[in-house]
């Protein structure tokens, strides 16, 4: 027996000169050409490139090479750990009942507001149609009935989810496991998960993750197919749709990841609203974005949790166990969760709600703060606006003052031209008197003289015209007599009328004048002063009570938060409470593929799945996990090569460290060296970079080792906050 396995030998030791280790054509070619030298070599000695043995041999080599690489690429889609293509990923974790997440819809809320109100209730229509920002299609769940009439201005909220209805129509043929491929699906866009509709006959049919075996109406769908697949049983698992049987599948074509648009980017409808034979118009608007749209599962995630999920059993018990079933979540209305980590708190801080609840406590008295320093610098300028307003006073009277002396001044003046005038009056008076006097003494001593010169001067023509001229002189006298007592009669008056009515009425004018004319004139500016005053002070006022009514909602905030915070800690540290208590936080991602809060509905979708499924004992939570992220705060400093373009260079260096950033993983850390790696293996021109992660500050524990680094706690995420480009002298690129 043993000689006849003794030929054997040589040829074993030759196999084993193959390095089967190396199956590439060089390889291959090189130990042919071996074979051919120890065997042939007697024989054959034509080892030109361009002989007919060569070229024989590169065939070989090469059908050999490509035969491997096929039966590598085979064997390796034969095991999950190193299956390499989606198709085989997806058939390997169907066989440990795993069914890779398809594409979720994202969903908001839409405000739809009528400026003219409605005559009457309305239907809207289920799959009513609006349209988003990119071309992109919206429509609601289901039909929204008004009962009543809505008046002007009105608003009304409708639920809605991004993509667009179709529906496909065949004709049954009766043989086992019938499929339909729903070939008017782009390859670019996904059929929305839980949104198909089977009717075979008019009956619905229901949809299964994989076929069971149980003879009902039931089909399943190969979402990751291109086009995607819907297959019927075979009369054991699952009914045969009979021959000639109408089979109707209406389905949702949605856009994963781009559905989750902003806020207020959703602002038409493409249907018409009719109400009673005329088209009702209303305005509409998502004040949130939408959220839990989802492409399909990468087939590494599915490496990740489809073993994990196996060993779930369909049962939460372990940690494990939540993550793996809390990760792979997708939920029809709500969409899919991108990221969910399930922890027991041991301590409060450990404890999310705590840690918001403490959050919100600081936020409030943050903003108490800033109200308060908004307030003192209201202070500080109203203050200064009396300060102007104290000088326009004192300005005005000192401008009083000036003008009270003005007008004694005017008054002294006009008293003293009284004085004056009395003075002249007086003395036309005494002069008046005089003349009187003098012209009675000169007519009675011309009619003396007259008597005498008639008496005893001789009869003559001298006495003739003396007399004459006498004659001719005494009217001139007495007429001069009579002036004169008229002039004193008069100046007499005046002067009584100096006393009694002018003077009186110069005291009269001078008080008025002081009272009411030029005073008027400096009190303008004092009352403009004293308005801004007034306003200032109104204001003021108004900031005092608005200050009191918000320290009032401080005080308030703080004391439920306070008491809310004793009543968590009361409830989570209890003694039935403290092992088997579990939070299951959970994300969302926006518009730009980063993690955020998720919706109130897909949160309390998985609430109520976890429930279901979570151990007896188990008192399950699952949170908001934007409390969750660490925000990354990265500076580079950069130093381009002259032939480049800093901004361009910049712009290589930011959607490197941005990609980075996205969709990161639980208590993964941040390395200062895996960032200059990255950075100077994508990006081109850098002379010099100097990267530095400066924040995020003031975190408690700090997340920043003594290296630099950022090292996140278990149950946190990294992600970005702020990135910073500047040149060497700190100028941003």
């Amino acid at each position: 027996m043993i000689d006849k396995y003794n030929p054997l030998v040589p040829d074993q030791s030759l196999l084993n000169e193959v390095k089967f280790a190396a199956r590439d054509f060089a390889s291959m070619a090189d130990d042919l050409l071996r074979r051919l030298k120890i065997e042939y070599g007697d024989v054959y000695n034509d080892y030109a490139t361009t002989s007919q043995g060569i070229m024989l041999r590169d065939l070989v080599a090469w059908a050999y090479a490509g035969l491997t690489w096929y039966l590598d690429r085979t064997a390796s889609d034969c095991f999950l750990e190193t299956a390499r293509t989606r198709e085989a990923v997806e058939r390997i974790v169907e066989q440990i009942a795993y069914k890779m997440r398809p594409a979720a819809a994202a969903t908001t809320t839409l405000t739809l507001t009528f400026p003219q109100g409605t005559s009457s209730g309305f239907t809207m229509k289920d799959r009513w149609r609006y349209s988003g920002p990119g071309g992109l299609s919206f429509e609601s769940y289901a039909k929204f009935i008004q009962p009543s009439a809505i008046a002007e201005g009105g608003t009304v909220s409708v639920a809605v989810r991004q993509g667009e209805t179709r529906t496909l129509t065949y004709t049954a043929d009766g043989s086992k496991n019938q499929t339909y491929r729903l070939s008017s699906i782009d390859s670019d866009r996904f059929l929305a998960v839980g949104a198909t509709e089977v009717w075979v006959d008019g009956s619905l049919w229901t949809e299964n993750d994989f076929l069971e075996y149980t003879k009902t109406g039931q089909y399943e769908i190969s979402y990751l197919a291109n086009p995607p697949i819907v297959r019927f049983g075979d009369g054991s698992a699952g009914n045969i749709p009979p021959v000639g049987a109408e089979v109707k599948i209406r389905f949702l074509i949605i856009d994963g990841d781009q559905g989750n648009v902003k806020s207020n980017t959703i602002q038409a409808t493409t249907d018409t609203l009719v109400i009673g034979g005329e088209t009702v118009t209303f305005t509409l608007t998502n004040t949130e974005g939408a959220s839990g749209g989802r492409d399909p599962e990468e087939a590494e995630k599915a490496k990740k949790w489809a073993p994990s999920s196996f060993a779930a059993r369909g049962a939460a018990i372990t940690q494990p166990d939540y993550n793996a079933l809390s990760s792979t979540f997708v939920d029809p209305a709500y969409g899919a969760v991108a990221k969910a980590y399930a922890l027991n708190p041991r301590s409060s801080y450990d404890d999310l709600v705590f840690n918001a609840l403490v959050e919100n406590v600081g936020n409030v008295l943050d903003a108490f703060n800033s109200d308060v320093t908004a307030m003192q610098l209201a202070l500080e300028a109203g203050s200064a606006s009396l300060d102007g307003g104290v000088t326009a006073l004192t300005s005005a009277l000192a401008g009083l003052q000036a003008l009270r002396v003005t007008l004694d001044g005017w008054t002294a003046e006009m008293d003293a031209a009284l004085v004056s005038v009395r003075d002249s009056v007086t003395n036309a008076e005494s002069r008046s008197a005089s003349a009187y006097d003098g012209c009675r003494r000169a007519g009675s001593d011309l009619a003396a003289l007259r008597i005498y010169i008639a008496d005893n001067l001789s009869d003559g023509m001298t006495k003739v015209h003396i007399l004459s001229v006498m004659d001719s002189v005494m009217p001139i006298v007495a007429v001069a007599q009579s002036d004169s007592d008229s002039a004193r009669t008069e100046a007499a008056a005046a002067k009584g009328l100096i006393d009694g009515s002018l003077r009186p009425a110069l005291d009269n004018v001078s008080d008025a004048v002081s009272s009411r004319g030029a005073l008027a004139d400096g009190i303008v500016d004092s009352i403009t002063a004293s308005e801004d005053i007034a306003a200032a002070a109104l204001v003021m006022e108004a900031q005092a009570v608005s200050m009191k009514g918000e320290s009032d909602e401080v005080v308030d905030t703080v004391s439920l938060s306070m008491g809310d915070m004793q009543s968590r800690i009361g409830e989570l540290f209890s003694d039935d409470c403290l092992s088997n208590f579990v939070q299951v936080p959970i994300l969302s991602l926006d518009t730009h593929g980063n993690y955020a809060s998720p919706s109130i509905g897909l949160r309390h979708a998985l609430q109520k799945r976890l429930d279901q499924i979570k151990g007896v004992t188990h008192v399950v939570e699952v949170v908001d996990g934007k409390s969750v992220l660490v925000p990354a705060e990265i500076e580079v400093k950069l130093k381009v090569l002259s032939a480049y373009i800093p901004a361009e260079v910049s712009s290589q260096i930011t959607a490197t460290i941005v990609g980075m950033l996205k969709q990161r993983d639980f208590d993964k850390p941040l390395y200062l060296s895996s960032l200059y790696e990255e950075v100077e293996k994508s990006s081109k021109g850098i002379d010099h970079v100097n990267i530095e992660i400066v924040g995020p500050l003031g975190w408690t524990p700090n997340v920043i080792d003594g290296k630099g680094n950022l090292v996140p706690a278990k149950n946190q995420i990294i992600t970005l906050g702020s990135l910073k480009v500047v040149d060497m002298d700190g100028r941003e690129i």
